[in-house]
């Protein structure tokens, strides 16, 4: 939310101007002080722990408050003498931590790499064990590399707040808020070192009277060579010179965090849950102290199944899988995915609370939970763990003990929970024992509620609001409760009638070849269109193609439509047309190859569609033919293409280099099979673990472009999922059963050729997009074809993707994809359409192609032989 200046400075002058400085006199009159802010920047190089001590306490002398910036990763001695600042001087000192590189960071590392270094820390500040104290920094440190101020909207789930953006030089201040509550400033003015203040002193002077806050930063870089008297002189002239600007009513000064904690945009969250579900709460005292909060209308949570008015249900999760709470989430998330019901009537749980020390974290993750609170001994570090689960830490658990009037209880929580902090409070079923306890705690509890700024809620929304919104991660989440909701279930058994139906599809797709295949080279055309009793063939092949007739040859010899003797010289036509053509000075596999003369059409190479062709190669190879395929393969110059570890194009005697692709890592595991190492664009960083690694690989899916079916299902068909490839597949298919669900529309998306220009085009899936996520993208004219209109007039369900689909996630919306295509996709003695038009339901008219028939024979046989992966 952008936030108006006057909103800003008004809130300012009114919360910290008024109450701390304006006590009267000339003073108060003064109605434009400019809020200022003095940072020591000590980012580049970390100063000596009794330098730093030295130049922040001839300021603070001065009684000018100063913040000090640190790289998040300093040495220890540095971290410690900043919080030791800060445990001295209270109010008047602020360490500030610089995350670099944050503000290129999706939302979800955001989240992360703020709790790990707030995790450590707080563990400097020696708060490792024990109930949870305050975040050790409130404020952290970006800088602006680029004319877009950044936002971090992921940074609260580690406990900040404030996030200050540092200019590569002088620039204006601008604020802003994000959706989750974190004030961001930017801005301001650099001053080289401590002892620049004179040449910028004008400067300087001049933004202090102008209307708009200023944060002044002031490098630290050279202070390893100042002696101790010079430096405490230089820092002393610095304070003096802000202090007599404040003297003479210029400026406020204030700490960095207060932009935000002392305006009138401030909120922090409170949750509260209720853990009194053991039995022996006397049930006249639990309907009282209910009766009590919600009279007040404070919100909560609760873990004993039982949802209150009010209240929302964050079960107890133990070891036991097998127990009442977990398959009540398992029962839930089973109704959030049920094909037949709407999306609105059903809702996965989302929060949990433990109390055991070994449960497996990553099974609350799988199960698609959000946020988790530790009941027992266990301490939650703060932000997202590994997993991808919010912890969130205990403040205070009020559980027995003396209640009495509850002016001892109110004195602790405030300590506790202090007047700035997001906090989870906890109240047990002891707590409620004495007579009217409850209602004395519900008292104290609607004060709280009633403070400035105090939003007690429930564990659940209490997360919501500190988990910034990314939707890589919010779909990936969503793709884990789906696959969860599964329960882990094998493949499908398929009964005698689909067994005979898919055994009829696959009939039906072999025609394709054995009436299209040229009987000198073997090959079938890229696509056909049948018209009356003849057919019109496009006789141009790529090495993709290839392929896919390799692949539908095995197929159909697998199910038994091709004898011994017909895969064979079907198999050795084909190998003998492959081509092995000079492209300078390398002999490699033409990109086009006609069918009829089994000659190059052009003079390219294309590394994607080899790739392909070398899976199919070592299939083919694995079934009585590996002399010949491994003649093929050794008569091309394929390691001479890889330059780097990188896959190498030619197109039209132009070298391009091959990796920024949603297909290059199926490339790359195709060329693997022949001993050639290639990179992947989808490998994540050495230090990602668990759910990091998926989020790297969706985050670099999305900065590639949109994906699809293809190739993910084919790489888990026939070599078994990567990791890559089963994130992409879960989450694409997840968002497919979402659509249907919420708009009762078919959607499968793929590459495909259709019958009408522009002939080809791949639909895909923007896995960061979120109006609309679905895309389509022309092979040429793009200006004409990928508009609003024709989208919706070219979206086509994929008639081979709903195979796949059916092969590789046996599922009642994969079925329900394959009766649609079997209804309406079947082209007598041609095959299958390549797609069915979503808004008429028609399939591409008497239009079938090499690759949809040829993939839908693969298909079959994987479903038919028990899904087992080729290779």
């Amino acid at each position: 939310m952008r936030l108006t200046r006057r909103v800003v400075l008004q809130s300012l002058f009114v919360t910290v101007v008024g109450a701390r400085f304006l006590t009267g006199g000339a003073a108060s009159a003064q109605a434009a002080y400019t809020p200022f802010v003095l940072v020591l920047d000590g980012t580049d190089a970390a100063p000596a722990p009794d330098k730093l001590r030295i130049a922040v306490e001839a300021i603070i002398r001065r009684n000018v408050p100063v913040g000090l910036a640190l790289a998040a990763d300093a040495p220890d001695d540095a971290i410690g003498a900043a919080l030791a600042l800060q445990a001295a001087y209270g109010g008047m000192f602020e360490p500030i931590a610089l995350l670099p590189g944050m503000e290129t960071e999706r939302v979800y590392f955001q989240m992360r790499r703020a709790g790990i270094v707030q995790d450590r820390l707080s563990g400097l500040a020696g708060q490792a064990g024990g109930a949870a104290l305050p975040p050790a920094f409130r404020t952290m440190l970006c800088r602006q590399a680029g004319p877009e101020v950044p936002i971090l909207s992921g940074v609260r789930a580690g406990g900040f707040r404030t996030v200050l953006v540092m200019p590569k030089e002088d620039a204006p201040t601008t604020y802003s808020e994000t959706e989750n509550g974190i004030m961001h400033v930017a801005g301001g003015l650099r001053l080289a070192s401590l002892s620049a203040l004179n040449q910028r002193r004008t400067r300087i002077t001049q933004r202090m009277v102008g209307d708009e806050p200023l944060v002044l930063y002031v490098s630290l870089a050279g202070l390893a060579s100042l002696d101790d008297e010079r430096l405490g002189s230089q820092a002393a002239t610095l304070a003096g010179f802000v202090a007599q600007a404040e003297d003479e009513g210029k400026i406020t000064t204030i700490l960095p965090s207060e932009f935000y904690l002392r305006s009138d945009a401030f909120s922090r969250e409170v949750a509260l849950h209720l853990d009194i579900g053991s039995g022996n709460v006397p049930a006249a005292a639990e309907a009282a102290f209910l009766k009590a909060l919600t009279t007040a209308g404070i919100a909560f949570s609760r873990s004993d199944g039982t949802v209150a008015a009010g209240g929302t249900d964050c079960p107890m999760l133990g070891a036991d899988t097998e127990g009442p709470a977990w398959q009540a989430v398992k029962d839930a998330a089973g109704a959030a995915f049920d094909l037949d019901r709407p999306m609105s009537e059903a809702a996965p749980v989302t929060c949990a609370v433990t109390d055991e020390e070994g449960l497996d974290a990553a099974l609350l993750a799988s199960a698609g939970i959000a946020v988790r609170a530790a009941l027992g001994k266990r301490k939650a570090k703060p932000g997202l763990d590994e997993n991808g689960v919010l912890e969130v830490p205990v403040a205070l658990r009020i559980d027995g003990g003396r209640i009495g009037d509850g002016s001892e209880l109110a004195e602790t929580l405030k300590n506790r929970l202090g007047p700035e902090r997001d906090s989870l409070l906890v109240v047990g079923g002891a707590a409620l024992a004495a007579e009217g306890a409850g209602e004395v705690i519900a008292g104290i509890l609607a004060g709280l509620s009633t403070g400035t700024g105090n939003h007690v809620t429930g564990l659940e929304r209490y997360g919501q609001a500190l988990v910034g919104r990314d939707p890589i991660f919010e779909r990936l989440k969503r793709s884990d409760r789906m696959r969860f909701a599964e329960g882990g279930a094998g493949a499908e058994t398929i009964d005698a009638a689909e067994k005979a139906r898919l055994e009829a599809d696959a009939e039906l797709a072999w025609r394709y070849f054995t009436r299209l295949s040229d009987k000198e080279t073997g090959l079938a055309p890229a696509s056909a269109e049948a018209s009356g009793s003849s057919v019109v063939p496009y006789s141009s092949v790529t090495m993709w193609d290839i392929a896919s007739q390799i692949f539908g040859l095995v197929g159909a010899h697998s199910i038994g439509l091709a004898t011994d003797d017909a895969f064979a010289e079907a198999a050795g036509k084909i190998l003998k047309s492959l081509p092995a053509t000079r492209i300078g000075k390398l002999r490699l596999p033409q990109a086009n190859l006609s069918t009829r003369r089994g000659g190059p059409v052009e003079n390219s190479y294309n590394a994607s569609d080899t790739g392909r062709l070398l899976v199919a190669l070592k299939v083919l190879a694995g079934r009585g033919l590996d002399k010949e395929v491994a003649q093929v393969v050794a008569g091309w110059d394929l390691a001479a293409t890889i330059v780097e570890r990188r896959l190498r194009d030619i197109d039209d005697g132009v070298w391009r280099t091959y990796f920024r692709s949603n297909y290059a890592h199926y490339a790359a595991r195709g060329f693997a099979l022949w001993g050639m190492e290639v990179d992947t664009p989808y490998a994540p960083e050495p230090e990602d673990v668990a759910t990091d690694r998926r989020m790297r690989i969706l985050g670099r899916v999305a900065d590639i472009g949109s994906v699809g079916a293809e190739p993910h299902t084919l790489e888990a068909m026939e070599l078994g999922a990567s990791e890559a490839a089963q994130v992409i597949s879960d989450v694409l298919f997840t968002a497919q059963v979402d659509e249907y669900r919420s708009t009762g529309r078919f959607v499968c998306v793929s590459e495909s050729s259709i019958d009408r220009a522009p002939w080809f085009i791949y639909q895909g899936f923007d896995v960061e997009g979120e109006e609309n996520p679905w895309t389509l993208e022309a092979m040429a004219d793009r200006a004409r074809y990928e508009t609003p209109a024709m989208r919706r007039a070219l979206d086509v369900v994929n008639c081979k993707g709903a195979y796949l689909w059916n092969a590789v996630r046996p599922h009642a919306y994969s079925d329900r994809l394959v009766s649609h295509v079997r209804e309406r996709g079947r082209i007598s003695d041609l095959g299958f359409a390549s797609g069915i038009y979503a808004a008429t339901g028609q399939p591409t008219a008497n239009y079938s192609d090499i690759n949809t028939n040829g993939i839908i024979l693969e298909a079959v046989a994987s479903v038919l032989s028990g899904r087992k992966t080729l290779l």
